[in-house]
């Protein structure tokens, strides 16, 4: 086999299951290679599928593999207990190859006989909703068991998703039976808090409960290596609700399904157009562009949140669509109005008021800094923290403090520019554990209800005065009363003044800042330029070179899997 750098588990599974065999060592790393890059399998009729083995393999090289892997002791089909799976083009491992199976099979089984609706219930599903888009979303919710609701941010997702619960209980009331059984959940806790709060902001009738994460819907165990709830301890639901649904990856979908009664409604909510899970699979997408799934996909388009004006709004568009000149054209308009508006500021008041909206920036909703300088990027972030500052100093409560910190936000592609933020943002010479400074968890502990990517803040606790890290609910998204946990029990930590943008899937800001490399790089897609500029509710800084925003519009985010082929040839057994 090549001798590559690659992952150190790769590298021993290759070993571990090629035996003395170069050729099947190969096979091996190329189909595990690909689960660590987010893939479900190795398409080798795609030059992605051969992986950082790509530029060292001739046509040849490459073709006398294939011709080999069907006789290889460890490669099989569909029913040969190998560890790899191959199907003239897909090389996966059979685990992976097996959760696609399932889920296909699952999804398929729930797509089948639509219900028909009672008049009363065409008339309710009327009254409930003037918008069609989500009138359609909402009947598709109504007559099957699977629904797949998509719509980038503000085109009525959580208020479709209310009217659909009320409807809902309402049928279930007419055809005289109990109350339905709703679960609500979402694949992290950042996303459950929020999903929680948005439908509790629509005033209708939703469910008593708060939503929660997936891992701690199954039941997870306390070491993480399974769930309680399986095809033998189903979930007690008649109606399971997940939103951000696109941050599912291929495993646990397969685990959820498993755990899902046969009868019960499956509803997904998500972007389609956002980053994929950091884990295997773009599943959401791939429901979402099944001809067999059609009939059970809506896609809501119109915004509720974005003006026709807004520059966030366009923008996002323009990602969308992959745009390049439209988005770069978005921009120096944007750019143009705040010159204006600073000029209006610098000019006399010519009798208006200091208070009317032409005065400053604030009403300009997008703004661009086509070059990235760090120690001017380092203003600017500060100056974005300096309202949480101020308000730390005051000894504001915790509930306000966290309100002031949610304002602002730093994304960025890579992790090592989020370090340099974050070191920037912590002097050396003060102590590490600051009053103030965010502290991101970056490890599960589900025993402390701490989850990766749960955010506290490290303030002097008011029983004691000590400093430790207040967190404003439970990680799981259930809401609770401010928690104080000392840093001698955290998990493993980091300060978090920036993260990156997939670590901020789930969340949205007033205010985004959200800073691209200076040179083009293959992380930035199009997919996590749309997601971090869609984080910001309110107000968006885009930090990046035209350069470098063209070629992420160019650079798709795409995920090699079988999903979507087994979604159209599969059939179910009745």
């Amino acid at each position: 086999m090549v001798k590559l750098a690659i992952a150190p588990i790769v590298a021993h599974l290759s070993r571990y299951l090629g035996g003395d065999d170069p050729a099947a060592r190969l096979a091996v790393a190329l189909a595990c290679q690909a689960t660590q890059d987010g893939h479900v399998c190795a398409d080798l009729d795609q030059e992605a599928g051969w992986g950082p083995w790509a530029d060292e393999m001739s046509g040849a090289e490459r073709a006398g593999l294939i011709a080999r892997l069907p006789d290889m002791a460890i490669v099989g089909g569909a029913d040969d207990p190998t560890p790899l799976v191959w199907d003239g083009r897909r090389l996966s491992l059979r685990r992976y190859w097996a959760y696609e199976q399932q889920v296909a099979l699952d999804l398929l089984a729930r797509a089948t006989t639509p219900e028909v609706l009672s008049a009363d219930m065409e008339a309710a599903l009327d009254s409930h909703f003037a918008d069609a888009g989500q009138r359609a979303a909402a009947r598709i919710g109504l007559v099957n068991r699977l629904a797949l609701i998509a719509g980038g941010p503000g085109t009525g997702k959580t208020t479709t998703l209310a009217r659909l619960i009320a409807l809902l209980q309402e049928q279930a009331a007419q055809s005289g039976g109990p109350p339905l059984r709703i679960a609500l959940a979402a694949p992290t806790g950042k996303a459950a808090a929020r999903m929680t709060e948005a439908l509790g902001a629509t005033g209708a009738s939703t469910p008593a409960h708060s939503a929660m994460t997936l891992h701690r819907l199954l039941g997870m165990r306390a070491d993480g290596s399974a769930f309680y709830h399986c095809r033998e301890r189903p979930l007690a639901v008649d109606v399971l609700v997940i939103d951000e649904a696109s941050m599912i990856d291929l495993s646990l979908m397969a685990h959820l399904l498993d755990a899902l009664p046969a009868a019960a409604r499956l509803i997904l909510l998500g972007d389609r157009d956002q980053l994929a899970a950091v884990e295997a699979g773009a599943v959401f997408a791939d429901l979402c562009a099944s001809e067999r799934l059609a009939s059970c996909v809506a896609t809501l388009t119109a915004s509720f949140r974005f003006a026709g004006t807004s520059g966030i709004g366009q923008l996002a568009g323009c990602l969308r669509q992959g745009d390049a000149p439209g988005a770069i054209d978005q921009l120096k308009a944007a750019a143009q109005e705040t010159r204006r508006a600073a000029q209006r500021v610098s000019r006399p008041l010519e009798g208006r008021s200091p208070h009317s909206g032409d005065f400053g920036v604030g009403t300009i909703d997008l703004d661009w800094q086509p070059q990235v300088a760090p120690q001017t990027l380092i203003s600017a972030v500060q100056a974005g923290y300096q309202d949480y500052r101020d308000a730390v100093a005051a000894g504001l409560p915790v509930a306000e403090l966290f309100e002031h910190f949610r304002r602002f936000r730093v994304l960025c592609a890579h992790r090592q520019d989020v370090a340099e933020i974050n070191r920037a943002l912590t002097p050396p010479e003060a102590m590490l554990a600051q009053p103030g400074m965010a502290v991101m968890v970056v490890k599960n502990d589900p025993l402390l209800r701490l989850y990766n990517g749960d955010i506290g803040l490290a303030l002097p606790d008011p029983v004691d005065g000590s400093l430790k890290v207040c967190f404003a609910s439970n990680g799981d998204g259930t809401s609770a009363a401010p928690r104080w946990i000392p840093f001698t029990r955290l998990p493993d930590w980091e300060v978090a003044w920036a993260m990156t943008v997939h670590k901020s899937q789930g969340s949205e800001f007033a205010h985004v800042l959200l800073a691209l490399p200076a040179s083009i790089s293959p992380v930035v897609t199009r997919e996590l330029v749309y997601t971090g500029v869609t984080r910001a509710r309110q107000r968006l800084s885009l930090w990046s070179s035209e350069a470098v925003l063209q070629a992420a519009c160019a650079n798709r985010a795409g995920r090699m899997s079988g999903l979507r082929e087994k979604l159209s040839f599969l059939t179910v057994s009745c």
